[in-house]
């Protein structure tokens, strides 16, 4: 008997790290499929860990963005095969803001060709026109192709909750009526609500080919749009007990936490400024020692004891960037983004 148990225990084991997927997995898994040699693949995973989830522009020279861009263009021209490489090497040029670039266009042509799924390849050149470009018509356009050949609910789903935001957020702006505001926040809820239970499902994740470094990411950018949505229409303390009960207390593997290192703090800081807003504005004495209690509970969270103990590493390296202005960057180029 107990030897059938110490087998069912390691079969448990085995299916629970076969259900979790990897960013280094996947990249190694998706290039090996098309032949890319292992010497690259082994580029590819580095550049990927090195780079991480975006972020990289760090001044007004946009040093770190071109240094971003000329590796993995490098990186890309050993083999043209490698997709992965080619879709962060589009990523970057869009991080260069720099309108009508032919080298885009050219590498967004031959993305287009790559024999991958159609989804996948339009998927993620809409999302980075959402992302970063003004054309939206042009982003409409891939999305649009997806919704008519794919079944992936991941895609689907998200492409759904881009396009509401962008229909509705004008709408809940300008009416200001606090009743339809609540109305309209309440069903962007429940959209990424229903797109945050495909990014805890690890057979969902596999079957859709998402990492759980992406998951994560994904789910602070989703926790981002529907923390300050929620801060738009006064109840800040329901994004933040958000914030600790679905984002803050996540059991995450050091890999996806380092993957994720400038995500958090732009939410740690996003926490900051929405709470510091209320204490000017005088809604704090009104609220008494609620806001005492809810900063307390921020401080114990293992996303912040995270941050805190990167910020105290930091401290001990005079060449490195502090986390405040490291927060501070990080901020100015999210928003950014944003208010396109």
């Amino acid at each position: 008997m107990k030897r059938i148990l110490l087998l069912l225990t390691l079969l448990c084991i085995i299916n629970l790290n076969l259900n979790a997927l990897t960013m280094k997995e996947k990249i190694q898994q998706d290039l090996s499929k098309v032949g890319v040699k292992q010497e690259i693949i082994d580029e590819t995973v580095k550049l990927d860990k090195k780079f991480a989830e975006g972020f990289v522009k760090e001044d007004d020279k946009d040093e770190k963005a071109t240094e971003s861009k000329d590796e993995w263009e490098k990186l890309y021209q050993k083999d043209k095969r490698n997709y992965v490489a080619l879709e962060r090497l589009i990523e970057s040029y869009f991080l260069t803001e720099i309108s009508n670039d032919p080298q885009k266009k050219k590498y967004v042509s031959e993305y287009l060709k790559m024999d991958i799924p159609e989804d996948r390849k339009n998927f993620v050149l809409g999302r980075d026109f959402w992302n970063y470009s003004e054309n939206k018509e042009k982003k409409n356009e891939y999305f649009e192709k997806v919704k008519k050949i794919s079944n992936n609910q991941y895609y689907l789903k998200t492409i759904d909750f881009f396009e509401y935001i962008l229909n509705e957020t004008e709408n809940i702006k300008e009416n200001g009526n606090p009743k339809l505001m609540k109305q309209k926040i309440d069903e962007i809820t429940q959209k990424m609500d229903e797109i945050d239970k495909i990014l805890d499902n690890k057979n969902l994740l596999e079957k859709y080919r998402i990492s759980d470094e992406e998951a994560y990411s994904a789910q602070l950018t989703f926790f981002m749009v529907g923390g300050i949505l929620k801060a738009v229409t006064g109840d800040t303390e329901e994004m933040v007990n958000d914030f600790i009960n679905k984002i803050a207390n996540k059991q995450i593997s050091k890999e996806v936490a380092e993957y994720n290192q400038n995500k958090e703090i732009i939410i740690d800081l996003l926490i900051k400024v929405v709470l510091a807003f209320k204490e000017f504005s005088g809604e704090v004495p009104k609220e008494g020692k609620n806001f005492e209690k809810l900063m307390k509970r921020l401080q114990e969270t293992e996303m912040y004891k995270r941050i805190m103990e990167n910020s105290e590493n930091d401290e001990g390296n005079a060449n490195f960037e502090s986390t405040e202005d490291k927060e501070s960057n990080i901020y100015h180029e999210e928003k950014k983004k944003y208010d396109k």
